[in-house]
């Protein structure tokens, strides 16, 4: 389980590069924000991925396999890992800051509360410390434990201070991280 902890950074590291700033935007959904990071699927081939979102990516110089794919009218958009054989394994919602996204969460979440989040626990239990549902920024097939897949949510504030809970493939708390 450490290694999937491990892996997070490292593929995240990649798809941060080349993220445009989104500006004043006034009408952002839900659907605006995850457009193309939903249109991603794991087991996707990249002609599949480029058929399916219809820009061309921007490719990682941090890492091998790694494409930045942005909606140039929403600034909002997906960077994908590819595994050897040239299919999805990962993929990580693009947005230039945290307030881009904070008005997905309804409810403001502190670090006390992330005190409580213990490793093990379910994500029910996690929403019912917290009072609301995650978005999710992340999804990754484990390759050591069968390909199942593991999940990156994250709580937003306004202030753009953030709880971020890395879920195994078991559905359970693997790291808890306050950002102020």
């Amino acid at each position: 389980l450490m290694s999937v902890i491990l892996i997070f950074p490292m593929v995240l590291a990649g798809c941060n590069s080349g993220v445009a700033s989104s500006g004043n935007q006034t009408s952002i959904s839900k659907q605006t924000v995850f457009n193309f990071y939903d249109q991603v699927q794991m087991d996707q081939t990249k002609d599949q991925v480029d058929s399916e979102l219809g820009v061309v990516p921007t490719e990682s110089t941090q890492l091998k396999n790694v494409f930045n794919y942005m909606d140039e009218e929403t600034s909002f958009g997906v960077c994908v890992l590819f595994n050897e054989n040239g299919t999805v394994i990962s993929k990580t919602l693009l947005y230039s800051n945290r307030k881009d996204i904070a008005f997905l969460t309804n409810k403001s979440v502190t670090q006390k509360q992330a005190d409580q989040i213990k490793n093990g626990m379910s994500y029910e239990e996690v929403k019912t410390i917290l009072g609301a549902e995650g978005t999710e920024i992340n999804a990754t097939q484990i390759p050591f434990e069968d390909n199942q897949e593991s999940f990156i949510r994250v709580w937003v504030n306004d202030d753009e201070s953030m709880l971020q809970v890395v879920f195994g493939t078991d559905g359970n708390v693997n790291s808890v991280m306050f950002f102020e």
